[in-house]
């Protein structure tokens, strides 16, 4: 298997192919992965299009912030880079992004851009349907964290980047302050994306140019959420401030609390059809990792690791098969609607 061989260059450098083709050969792989996802997009709509580069910018955008401001990672230094982010690295979060957004649309999960939903004038109605509608960026955030959680202490050990602290300290060398800003990253990109969605379904096309503001806003956003979590990180956990996992337990429980309300309140009415090529790349990436596992060696020095893994695929594979439920639905449902027109019409 090809991610196989791949992962095992990366932990063996003395080979034939040295780590400087390997990283080429990763980055081609995934500027040719934008470019398919990139064609489609641009075939869904122009907006969708826009949403996804938003997306790169964002990624880029928020990881230098994250680099500077606070310092607490690093990536190897066979990336080509912007600054100090990969570029490959803006792409693929782009890539996540839009998987999330799509998982939720055709999960029908409420959101702020659903058509059927009318807009209220009153601010009391306009607070409701700003809660209601942030059902789906919440949801976003989960689908995106399932993926991190079965990535990110498998490639600081493939040294894809590294993070400034043990790899016995946090979760398994990543801190758990990642996880909970991976939460709000995406929730906030999405909950702006979906607005600009609604004004632009409401005035016309021309304003979908909105979305160009949208990775600084929903930085603004991530900053914002992150004030919380430092505060408790220097106050209560100042003794051990790799100890934050209640902040981000917490967190993720309220995330995924909202999210199966979401589902249940639902009832598999999807606003769009399942996008079965960004399912298929957030599968592959599942894969990959699990390859990693093996071929390294970590499951035997970390099997929960493995389980991790297993568990965030069969997560994924859940919803995957709930969004074709969802979708065989909405198909069953335009088919008796499409009839019974016809029937009137005869």
């Amino acid at each position: 298997m090809l991610s196989q061989f791949m992962y095992s260059l990366l932990q063996h450098p003395a080979q034939l192919l040295d780590d400087n083709f390997i990283f080429s050969f990763l980055q081609l792989g995934v500027l040719l992965t934008f470019l398919i996802t990139a064609v489609r997009a641009w075939r869904f709509s122009p907006s969708r299009l826009r949403e996804l580069f938003t997306a790169a910018i964002f990624g880029l955008l928020l990881e230098e912030g994250d680099i500077i401001i606070f310092g607490t990672y690093s990536y190897n230094a066979h990336w080509l880079s912007i600054g100090f982010v990969p570029i490959a690295i803006g792409l693929t979060w782009a890539m996540i992004a839009a998987s999330a957004m799509n998982f939720s649309d055709a999960l029908g999960l409420p959101s702020l851009d659903d058509p059927k939903v009318t807009r209220p004038r009153s601010l009391s109605g306009t607070l409701r349907w700003l809660a209601r509608g942030s059902i789906a960026p919440v949801a976003d955030a989960v689908w995106a964290t399932v993926l991190d959680l079965a990535l990110d202490a498998v490639a600081i050990r493939l040294k894809l980047w590294t993070w400034n602290i043990g790899l016995d300290q946090g979760w398994f060398g990543v801190p758990w302050g990642n996880f909970y800003s991976w939460l709000f990253v995406v929730a906030m990109f999405s909950f702006f994306t979906r607005l600009v969605r609604r004004r632009e379904a409401e005035r016309g096309t021309a304003q979908g140019w909105w979305q160009l503001a949208v990775p600084f806003a929903a930085y603004g956003g991530l900053l914002a959420a992150i004030v919380p979590f430092e505060i408790l990180e220097v106050t209560i956990f100042v003794t051990n401030r790799q100890g934050t996992w209640p902040i981000f337990l917490f967190t993720l429980a309220s995330f995924v609390g909202v999210t199966l309300y979401g589902l249940w309140n639902a009832r598999l009415q999807p606003r769009e059809e399942p996008d079965r090529w960004l399912l298929f790349l957030r599968i592959i990436i599942h894969l990959n990792f699990l390859a990693a596992i093996f071929v390294t060696g970590i499951f035997l020095q970390l099997p929960i690791l493995l389980w991790v893994s297993l568990t965030m695929l069969a997560v994924e594979l859940g919803g995957m098969y709930l969004s074709h439920r969802a979708g065989v639905t909405r198909r069953g449902t335009a088919r008796i609607g499409l009839t019974m027109r016809e029937s009137r019409a005869e």
